[in-house]
């Protein structure tokens, strides 16, 4: 009996890729003609499901109760929010995501931001283009304007991101300094890198970039306590969650001073409208549509690896497999 195969956003896993990656004797495939939005609708249409292939839909406690078939949940990219891990742990249905598709394309995007910010390249370009002026750079003041190798980049995370992202600023003279709970400094000292507690991070680092995912102990983690230590007036980034960060404190920081610029790829309640932002109109801040992730390169690898982890996983190669919710 064919293995009933589910895909839940069709804008994001594409047919012709998806038919290519499953074999059509051994697997079935349902495609939503539209995005689902709610749980309801989840359950609607994947009712007979044995595994879902998934980006930002809601799989909650009721979706896996209303699931009697379902094995096995695909995280076709890195974020997994929207996935109940415990209640698809209980269940012994095993969740994976996808955490290395875009590594590059999110580590370009966060040294994009970190070099425009660094330069004031935007605002520099709008003096000239809507305000015919050619200052030569003296409209910003020069303690504002610091050579990158004599500054320190600090990284709250240091996964594969955060190392790429570490390996291209090491390449313009900068030291890095990382947090991060589950990395050790012997771990990190062959990629030249030192790693910190908190406190010490805020008080060195000139540019601070987030590579956190957002869960109860991430939750608002970059907030006014941690701005109040920050010494260095830093640019800070997030490539990561929009809701590591505590965005009224962010904006109160960038107000005061404490923070000298953003660059914002994620916020933290997407589906509002970004009208709404603290950070819109503001000259010192950059946002992109959570976009940094996004390159013909990395779509077909996401599309592809969001397919095979489920073949792995029904063909005896769960070891491939990066679950997230523990379940062997």
């Amino acid at each position: 009996m064919k293995k009933q195969i589910y895909i839940c956003d069709p804008k994001i896993i594409g047919k012709d890729i998806a038919e290519r990656m499953f074999d059509a004797e051994k697997y079935e495939l349902h495609f939503a003609q539209t995005k689902l939005e709610k749980e309801d609708d989840v359950i609607a249409f994947c009712k007979d499901a044995d595994a879902l292939i998934v980006t930002d839909c809601d799989v909650t406690q009721k979706v896996v109760d209303s699931l009697p078939n379902l094995k096995y949940v695909s995280g076709a990219i890195i974020g997994f929010n929207t996935i109940d891990l415990e209640a698809t742990k209980k269940a012994g249905i095993p969740v994976s995501n996808n955490p290395r598709y875009c590594t590059n394309e999110v580590a370009d995007h966060t040294c994009a931001l970190i070099m425009t910010l660094n330069r004031h390249i935007l605002q520099l370009n709008k003096e000239v283009q809507e305000q015919f002026l050619w200052t030569r750079g003296q409209s910003i003041p020069a303690e504002k304007v610091r050579r990158l190798n004599t500054q320190t980049l600090g990284l709250f995370g240091f996964g594969a991101i955060a190392k790429a992202v570490a390996k291209r600023m090491q390449a313009f003279g900068l030291t890095v300094i990382a947090y991060d709970p589950y990395v050790t400094k012997e771990q990190a000292a062959p990629l030249n890198v030192e790693m910190v507690d908190i406190p010490e991070l805020c008080k060195r680092a000139n540019i601070i970039s987030i590579h956190m995912p957002h869960m109860a102990s991430t939750d608002k983690m970059i907030n006014k306590s941690l701005f109040d230590m920050m010494e260095q007036k830093p640019i800070i980034v997030n490539c990561a969650r929009g809701g590591v960060i505590n965005e009224a404190d962010l904006a109160k920081a960038l107000d005061e001073g404490k923070v000298m610029a953003a660059g914002l790829d994620v916020v933290a309640d997407e589906r509002i409208s970004i009208k709404k932002s603290p950070f819109i109109g503001r000259d010192n801040v950059i946002i992109t549509p959570h976009a940094a992730y996004y390159s013909l390169d990395a779509r077909i690898e996401m599309q592809e690896l969001g397919c095979k982890h489920i073949v792995w996983f029904f063909e005896g190669q769960k070891d491939k497999c990066p679950i997230v919710n523990g379940v062997k």
